[in-house]
């Protein structure tokens, strides 16, 4: 096996995203939050981000259960 240097990472790699942290303790049933996004492709970047800390986060607080979506705007995450 050959060993490939300064290859760069495909463009699906490298444009993570960073949304911060999210109040998830916070939120009661009912609440709801809102993630900003400015195109499509953003929102659905962040929503995978989202979803994927939803269910780290539901692992360990098993009281908890979320919905999100990608609606006008961004993306939600609401308490069910």
């Amino acid at each position: 096996m050959k060993i490939d240097k300064g290859v760069p990472l495909p463009s699906r790699i490298a444009k993570r995203v960073k949304i911060g942290p999210l109040p998830l303790s916070s939120l009661k049933v009912g609440d709801s939050i809102l993630i900003d996004c400015s195109s499509d492709e953003e929102a659905d970047r962040v929503l995978h981000n989202v979803r994927v800390r939803l269910s780290r986060f539901k692992k360990q607080n098993r009281d908890f259960d979320f919905s999100s979506s990608i609606v006008k705007g961004g993306v939600r995450i609401w308490r069910v």
